[in-house]
Order: structure tokens, then sequence, then C-alpha cells
């Protein structure tokens, strides 16, 4: 357990809270958090459970608050952006953004996910079945044979486009027996085939084009969602049976939610009558009553702003001088965090000093000496 969810425990909320979701109860709702303090409380339940978690907020600003205060506790954060509705004849949309939803599926898919932030706009936009991920996948084996047509027309089916050469995601070329493919901005996978058969599997070096190491095999997973044109799943059906459902500030999200409706409404409307084409996620959203059904399923946490006192028994109110000094104690940590990350002792010599201190006089060439 890492420093600041150590500290929570002092609180009697806290460990009361925490002894809840040990014991399966759901829902859980904690009142009187701030920004900060949701952070916390969401990584100290990770921290203590070791469960998956997926956090629904209210709107892509306060996921990317949150992604950012989570991140100081804990690297493995996977933010899922909402993807934008193109409704023009050409497709506008940041492939940066694309790349995003799609490592974010990738990692739920792969259990690689601990902590998973969304916007509620994300999550009642359907995305690719899992089966159609699992159906896609391009795996590759040494000493197997493969038609290399086929495998460049599936790569371009996974999103993937051709070029000369491989200088960042999204690309293969082919020079010869050889293809080249982009795992990453950094790093690629090089295939050398000996006619119809895998000769050798290396993984390398984008910037350098160098091979680093060989593999067996490589699996080249989807690029883009656009695999599958009517998605019918949910990021929810992605979690593992253990995963815990945060739900920050469900007033909010229920009320963005129908208000998402209501535009979509009108945007169908005006749409059909400029006799343009509907776009099928525009159409095909979840709504909310589909989402909280979707939850049952798991431990549901819902966090919230308001300080009211309840007596319900799994309605937990943090005081708010508890809130208040947890968001002080984040500070001071995520302060001296930063400090010793940024802090460089100085050194007495520069670099070519101490490597001309290596040399020795038996490393110096005799120079003739000349007199007039």
């Amino acid at each position: 357990m890492n420093e600041i969810a150590e500290n929570l425990l002092r609180f009697k909320e806290i460990t009361t809270y925490l002894e809840k979701i040990k014991e399966k109860i759901s829902p859980v709702t904690l009142l009187g958090l701030s920004g900060v303090s949701k952070a916390c409380i969401i990584n100290a339940t990770y921290e203590k459970e070791k469960r998956p978690e997926l956090i629904i907020t209210y709107n892509e600003l306060q996921a990317q608050n949150l992604v950012k205060n989570l991140k100081s506790m804990n690297n493995n954060i996977t933010y899922i952006p909402k993807k934008d509705i193109i409704t023009y004849d050409y497709d506008a949309q940041s492939r940066d953004i694309l790349y995003s939803r799609i490592d974010g599926i990738l990692k739920l898919f792969k259990g690689e996910a601990e902590i998973i932030v969304v916007s509620v706009e994300t999550l009642m936009q359907k995305i690719l079945s899992k089966k159609t991920m699992q159906d896609s996948i391009l795996k590759i084996m040494v000493a197997n044979e493969y038609n290399q047509e086929e495998i460049k027309a599936k790569l371009i089916n996974l999103g993937y486009e051709r070029c000369d050469i491989v200088e960042g995601k999204g690309t293969f070329s082919v020079r010869g027996d050889i293809l080249d493919i982009s795992i990453s901005n950094k790093k690629g996978v090089r295939i050398e085939f000996f006619g119809d058969e895998v000769d050798q599997i290396k993984y390398f070096d984008i910037s350098s084009q160098r091979s680093i190491e060989s593999i067996n095999q490589i699996k080249i997973y989807p690029l883009l969602e656009e695999i599958e044109k009517e998605p019918k799943s949910s990021i929810i059906e992605y979690l593992s049976k253990d995963a815990i459902i945060f739900f920050d500030e469900i007033n909010k999200i229920i009320l963005r939610s129908e208000n998402i409706q209501k535009d979509n409404i009108f945007l169908i409307k005006d749409l059909i009558e400029k006799n343009k084409m509907v776009p099928y996620i525009l159409e095909n959203m979840y709504t909310m009553d589909e989402i909280i059904s979707l939850s049952i399923e798991f431990q549901n946490i819902r966090l919230d702003s308001q300080d009211i006192i309840s007596e319900k028994e799994n309605v937990i109110t943090l005081p708010y001088e508890i809130t208040k000094e947890i968001d002080e104690e984040f500070l001071r940590l995520t302060k001296q965090e930063k400090e010793k990350k940024t802090y460089k002792p100085k050194t007495r010599f520069s670099k070519e000093f101490k490597d001309a201190e290596k040399i020795t006089f038996s490393d110096l060439k005799p120079r003739r000496l000349c007199c007039s």
C-alpha cells in the first residue's frame, strides 16, 4: 500500500467503508468528498482489494482531472475518451483519440487495466464486441506458412496503412520478403519470410530501424474500432466479474446522460431533414437505465461531494475536516514526490573532465618537437 492510501486508514469512516467493500456490500455511498479525496478513495480501494475498477464520471473534463490525480498514486491508469461523432462528409477525428480509445479497450480485453476512467458519454457509446476483438487478432508464428497478400489485406482491415518505411504507429511496410509492422510509436515487429514460411520474427526500434530481440510469435491487434460497423457491446461487458464500479456524482451523471439523449434527438432530426446519413453510433447509444442494469452485476460505489448526514446503513459521510486533511496530505506527498523526481545532484566535474581523467600517458601519441 502506498503512503497516501495508508494514511487514510487512520480515519474510522474510511476503515468502515473498506470493511463494507471487503464484505462485497453494494451499493455503498460516500458523501462529503472533494475531487482530490475521491481519487484518494479510489486508489486506496484498489490498494486494499487489488480488483479492477471502472470509474464513471459526468464529463470529459472531470474524467481528465481524476486521471491526473490518480496517476500521482498509481501508474496503471487507463483513460478511454469519448468518440467524436462525425456528421460531415469527411472524417476529421484526431487519430490520437482513436488510438487512445482502442488502446484502452485492448488493455481491458487483455486484463491489463487496473483503474479505468470514463465519462458517461464514453460509456453510452457502444464499442466492438469481445468476440469481434478475439476474431480479428492476427497471429503469426515462426515456421508456419502464410499467404503474404492475405496478411497485407488483414493489416489494412485492422486499420494499418502501408508506407515505404515504418516511421510511427499505424503503419506497415514491405521490402521483398521482410514485413515491418509498427506496434507503437517507438517499437515495431519485423517478420522475415522464406517463401511463404516465416523464418524469423524480431522486435525492432523504429527510430534506428535496428532489431532488438527475436521472438517465436506475435499477435497484431486492431488499431481502429471500425472493423465492426455496428458495435453492440459495452465497456462494462469487458470487465472481469470481481470488478468494482464507481459512480462519481450519480445525479450529475444521470442529468448529463439525459442531455446527451436530447441533443442526439435534435441532431438526428436535423440530419434527416438535410437528407444526410445518420451515424450508427448516434442512433444506438446506451441509456442510463441500461448502464445501471449492466452495472448491477458488479459491486457499486457512489462518490458524492454533498455532505448531508445520513442514517442509512451503507451511506458514510466524511466530515469537512477529514476531507480537508486528505487534500492537504495528498498535496504534500505529491509535492515531495515531484521534488524527488526533479532533483539532480550537482556534479563537481563535467562529463568531459571525467572522461579526460580516464586517459593515461600510454593513450597519448608522442609528438616530435622541432627546433629552428
